[in-house]
């Protein structure tokens, strides 16, 4: 990983960039909750035209906790099924592949719009057995990239909410429609998020915003064959992991406010 990339992106896409800057600043601080060391390398590497990162500093433990707890279901996941597969989706800048130790029995997809994965190609090399595919999520010209024979793990992190509901559902039903076994996690935002995004002036700024919410009735009733496994207030994690003491007090309060208990979260499910 060498050189320096000029990254250019609009709507969706650019947020990667925030992800990618939250999860640097982790990393430099002194007690990291998710330490990814790939992170600070790629983001000292790219020049970008998204300003105003800075305004997201607050959130760094929560995309942090979001992170370190989705990397713990994989890895729970890869132990059960080495020779299983997972699919990563809206991938962006992450380098997640390289977090967990992927089993060279493992089949690995990263997924995400062509302009996207063409940034990621030049600035990782990860093991043959992850691979690279281009395409928007809700289509299905990647899913031949995909192996129906084997259990799979879908991780969807940051993506859902930035999606119609009905393709939020179109994405679920191939999966479980399309796997022996399938494995679900993702994150997903209440409703007055998705309003409230309208009025973030980077999102406005990047021409983006949410665009779904969480209905958990309105989910188990599309998808009767999933069983929900957990489902943890990433508020409360960050409270708990959070290095700056003064913003421990302050998370487990906004944690414990009706309106925002369900501001963020994090979902597993299985089939059967």
């Amino acid at each position: 990983m060498t050189g320096t990339e000029k990254v250019i992106l609009r709507g969706a896409a650019a947020t990667l960039l925030m992800t990618l800057y939250l999860r640097s600043q982790d990393a430099r601080s002194s007690r990291p909750i998710l330490d990814d060391p790939y992170a600070v390398e790629v983001y000292d590497r790219i020049e970008h035209d998204v300003h105003g990162l800075w305004q997201f500093t607050g959130d760094r433990a929560l995309v942090a906790c979001r992170a370190a707890i989705l990397d713990d279901w994989i890895r729970d996941f890869l132990a059960a099924e080495p020779d299983g597969q997972v699919l990563h989706l809206g991938c962006g800048l992450d380098s997640r592949p390289l977090r967990v130790g992927v089993p060279t029995s493992c089949r690995w997809l990263d997924v995400d719009l062509p302009e996207v994965m063409a940034i990621r190609r030049r600035l990782y090399e990860f093991p043959e057995q992850v691979v690279q595919v281009s395409g928007s999520v809700p289509d299905d010209g990647w899913w031949t990239a995909v192996d129906p024979a084997r259990p799979t793990l879908t991780v969807a992190e940051g993506l859902f909410m930035y999606l119609p509901p009905q393709d939020v559902h179109t994405v679920v039903d191939r999966i479980v429609g399309g796997t022996p076994r399938a494995v679900l996690a993702f994150d997903a935002v209440a409703d007055w998020i998705v309003t409230a995004s309208g009025w973030t002036p980077v999102f406005r700024a990047l021409g983006t915003g949410f665009r779904s919410g969480w209905e958990p009735a309105q989910f188990a009733h599309r998808h009767p064959t999933l069983r929900e496994l957990d489902d943890i207030s990433v508020y409360d994690e960050a409270a708990i992991r959070e290095s700056r003491l003064w913003l421990r007090p302050l998370l487990s309060a906004v944690g414990h406010l009706p309106a925002l208990q369900d501001a963020m979260r994090l979902h597993r499910f299985v089939t059967g």
